[in-house]
């Protein structure tokens, strides 16, 4: 179906030259559009991003804070260490970029994956299978794509409100990709990630594509795993602590609860999950390990 071949991999970039190079079309289309667009540097470990402020209230509701990760002196300084930033309002305005982040932190969870798409979002079954590899994919979009964009603002062609907010989001879910899902997530361990994956594939069906993509799995890695981990930094004295309290007992008991009930969501079909379908999410009590005294 043409809409699960629209959204392609991209190579691996190696090195912050390739990721620069790779970044360039987007950085390029960004300024077309905004009038400004995000800047890079390097540093021993890679390429580093630094994005625009925008004023529009779509930028602010998709874009991570600092805030929800806790106020914990070593956590900031932490982050600042890998590579993060924010501004005054404390929106996450400053991060590596996706392929250097496994230099920076070698015990990596999730692995980040660009891929190319030929439409302002990425197609949700593809999304949502690189989730289910353990992934955090990041769109850009390819060359006819960009060029078309270009080719409307040139000739002023209208933008209707959802198509506008719709492309302005093409260019917002990098940072929004990096500053929620990977940054949230990053220290979730591998092999606990791979097992999520297997676990929720099972309800991945070879007719879930275009609409019928099964909303209650892609809600799991849109919200409850966020909310997992949002919970776990918010109260986290020390980054060293997050791996411990991720698979404490109680607290992965809860995670797991949630896999089953997305499960089952999945299973009653699309005929519920399409009438049915809210941006819910459930609500994790976390339990602190103790402290040897």
């Amino acid at each position: 179906m043409l809409l699960d071949a629209a959204t392609a991999p991209l190579r691996d970039p190696v090195g912050p030259d390739a990721e620069a190079a790779l970044l360039a079309p987007f950085f390029a289309a960004y300024r077309r559009r905004f009038g400004v667009a995000p800047a890079t540097a390097s540093d021993a470990h890679g390429l580093l991003l630094r994005f625009p402020a925008h004023d529009a209230p779509a930028h602010a509701v998709v874009v991570g804070r600092v805030d929800v990760l806790g106020s914990h002196p070593a956590v900031r300084a932490y982050l600042r260490r890998i590579g993060f930033g924010w501004d005054a309002r404390g929106f996450i305005d400053a991060t590596p970029a996706p392929a250097s982040l496994l230099a920076r932190v070698p015990a990596l969870g999730p692995r980040p994956r660009y891929y190319q798409a030929a439409y302002s979002a990425m197609n949700k079954r593809t999304w949502l299978e690189g989730n289910l590899r353990g992934e955090v994919p990041l769109a850009l979009g390819n060359a006819t794509y960009y060029a078309a964009l270009g080719a409307a603002a040139r000739l002023r062609l209208p933008e209707p409100r959802r198509v506008r907010a719709g492309r302005d989001y093409h260019f917002f879910g990098v940072q929004h990709d990096i500053t929620k899902h990977l940054l949230l997530t990053h220290l979730v361990p591998r092999p606990l990630l791979l097992d999520l994956g297997r676990a929720l594939a099972a309800g991945l069906r070879r007719w879930h594509r275009g609409p019928l993509v099964s909303a209650p799995l892609t809600r799991f890695y849109e919200n409850d795993l966020l909310a997992y981990c949002q919970q776990i930094w918010r109260d986290l004295a020390d980054p060293a602590e997050f791996v411990p309290t991720c698979l404490l007992p109680p607290n992965l008991d809860q995670l797991w609860r949630a896999v089953d009930d997305r499960l089952r969501e999945s299973a009653a079909g699309p005929h519920t999950w399409l009438r049915n379908d809210a941006d819910t999410c459930p609500e994790f009590r976390i339990v602190r390990p103790r402290r040897a005294s």
